[in-house]
């Protein structure tokens, strides 16, 4: 698919519009990155052994609970414009 035309209908489907000049700079810089990443695939990695982590301290500890104040069920669905059940009910913004 054409560049410039993937990224015009990306833009129709999430609600936004671009000019041509800044579909064209979008297309530019994506054709940067390809290239930039072109270069790192090119680093030999024989014999290098791969990593989960890259540092020798790893954390495992988790944080202590902390007590939050939650707002009632009923207060959030009784302030929402539109509520259905027990959600929130709102327009569709993304295809």
């Amino acid at each position: 698919m054409n560049n410039k035309k993937y990224y015009k209908e990306l833009a129709e489907d999430c609600m936004l519009s671009f000019t041509d000049a800044e579909i064209d700079e979008i297309v530019a810089k994506e054709e940067n990155l390809k290239k930039e990443f072109e270069n790192v695939l090119k680093i030999d990695t024989t014999n290098v052994k791969p990593l989960f982590y890259p540092y020798d301290d790893i954390h495992t500890y988790l944080r202590d609970d902390e007590e939050i104040t939650v707002i009632d069920q009923k207060v959030i669905l009784n302030n929402a414009p539109t509520a259905t059940g027990d959600f929130v009910t709102i327009k569709k913004v993304v295809k």
